[in-house]
């Protein structure tokens, strides 16, 4: 019976029944974070083949189950990996503050006069402050003055308080290379939501930053990055940031002459203090700490560095001498990633394959075998086979060390150095460095930046909207990953990814 008409008028109507399916997410790409045996840290590399992943990442190691796991998954069919390799962060926020070191050595040259050197204690980044400075004195000349700066991207609202907010309103503010944020205003954290005071809204604004601070001047609502430096960025950029607050649109940058004060560069320092400073060269030194040296040698070469950015530097504010003879660092060599794995890398340096008396060959070994050879390399930096341009090249150099010339015109003696002192910085390790920053950008959240969101399969008729996610290889096995994080957890889940969470070592308990 269809459509009668009975007496109740009631209409009834039967319908053949009907199947719902729950619908799939694609799992062949993924994100996966864990320990490697060597690769960049904290950013998320594609991986395609398992060969890929080798070629960045390295092999098997006692540590980490990262290598096992990408096995697995291409085997399994999948496609793209996104691999992030993570240590021990001593500020998770801060993506330069991991405890993993690389291993360094210096080629050397002897038997004359030695220039005027000042040796760090610390290894770059370094942590400075806006308007600190070093004050360099050359063979007793007159100090130069070298000033960091930095200033963070910041933005005022239009107005003082109080302002007239609507329960549910929500600002939207980006900070730095960080992802949009929406901020929620609700009623019960405020007195009067219709007369919200500036230090009501920067309460509730701190609550929710990331990478950056709400702040009351005057009685007017500023927000700021956490960055100071020229990499600062902020965006606060809506309907409610100009109809509410009056903040200007479009995205603030900030300034200095570094790119953040809270983790500067060797290479930052060296190209301020040598363009102010006659005279002086700025290079790492075999232990990958700052030193400043003179271009003149001998007993008549002197250097003193005072100011107050040296202690950040590691640098003592003592006059320091060149001697008549001695041995002096020619070439600075470090892995070109952190990790224990480069303490097996070694560099021999031969006399030329083309017999020129001012040039040289290095070999790049590792485990005792020969892996690279660079041929007639030279000290003259006006020279094509200038050995720092010839080993640093992007496509052409070494993939195991990076080279920093210290003495340009000075030929290394024939020699085999290792390189000493990498770490691959796992003490202290925990679950704070597998989930990561938003700020820092590391762990799971760079991972889940990286690969970006799948289109939603929408809604099923009946039913709220629920995102999907997938399940995921925890020590190789199919176990999904129990996340405890709510913040987190809607934020994987909102991506429609599938994540690993690789731990080696001990047992760890679940996210």
């Amino acid at each position: 019976m269809s459509r009668a008409l009975l007496s109740s008028k009631i209409v009834v109507e039967e319908e053949e029944p009907r199947v719902r399916g729950i619908p799939s997410a694609p799992t062949s790409v993924a994100g996966a974070v864990g320990l490697a045996e060597r690769g960049p840290i904290g950013q998320a590399v594609l991986c395609t083949s398992f060969e890929e992943y080798q070629a960045t990442f390295g092999g098997f190691t006692p540590d980490s189950d990262l290598a096992l796991a990408a096995m697995g998954f291409f085997e399994q069919g999948g496609s793209h990996l996104w691999a992030v390799r993570t240590v021990h962060y001593e500020d998770v926020s801060n993506p330069e503050s991991h405890t993993a070191t690389r291993a360094a050595a210096a080629l050397t040259t002897g038997g004359g006069p030695t220039p005027a050197v000042v040796r760090g204690t610390l290894r770059p980044p370094f942590t400075l402050a806006d308007g600190q400075r070093l004050e360099v004195s050359v063979n007793g000349a007159e100090a130069v003055d070298v000033i960091f700066s930095g200033a963070a991207a910041s933005v005022s609202a239009g107005r003082p308080g109080p302002y007239a907010l609507t329960a549910g309103q929500a600002l939207r503010v980006r900070v730095d290379a960080g992802r949009d944020v929406f901020i929620p205003f609700l009623e019960e954290s405020f007195g009067d939501i219709a007369q919200a005071t500036a230090q009501e809204v920067a309460a509730v604004l701190n609550a929710g930053l990331v990478g950056g601070r709400a702040l009351v001047e005057d009685g007017v609502l500023r927000i700021a990055s956490d960055t100071q430096g020229a990499a600062s960025r902020l965006e606060v950029d809506d309907e409610v940031a100009g109809d509410v607050f009056g903040f200007p649109g479009g995205p603030q940058v900030g300034s200095g002459n570094v790119q953040s004060l809270r983790a500067v560069e060797l290479a930052e320092v060296r190209a301020l203090v040598e363009a102010a400073v006659a005279g002086v060269r700025v290079a790492p030194s075999s232990l990958g700490t700052l030193q400043v040296r003179t271009q003149s040698t001998g007993p008549g070469a002197s250097l003193r560095v005072q100011g107050d950015a040296g202690p950040g530097l590691g640098l003592d504010a003592l006059l320091h001498t060149g001697d008549a003879s001695g041995a002096i660092d020619v070439l600075h060599l470090e892995a070109k990633d952190a990790g224990a794995y480069a303490n097996r890398i070694e560099v021999e340096v031969r006399p030329a394959t083309a017999g020129a008396p001012d040039t040289f060959d290095v070999l790049v070994l590792e485990d005792g075998a020969y892996r690279e050879s660079f041929p007639n390399l030279s000290s003259a930096e006006d020279d094509a086979r200038y050995a720092e341009r010839v080993l640093n090249d992007e496509r052409t150099g070494s993939s195991y060390v990076r080279a920093f010339m210290v003495q340009p015109g000075a030929l290394p003696d024939e020699q085999t150095v290792a390189l000493t002192g990498g770490t691959d910085g796992l003490v202290g390790l925990n679950d704070t460095d597998f989930i990561g920053s938003e700020a820092g950008g590391s762990g799971l959240l760079r991972a889940r930046r990286s690969a970006g969101p799948h289109a939603s399969p929408g809604p099923r008729p009946g039913h709220a909207s629920r995102a999907q996610r997938h399940g995921a290889l925890l020590r190789g096995g199919e176990k999904r990953i129990g996340v405890r994080h709510s913040r987190l957890a809607r934020g994987l889940q909102g991506g429609g990814h599938g994540f690993l969470r690789l731990a080696g070592g001990g047992s760890r308990r679940p996210l």
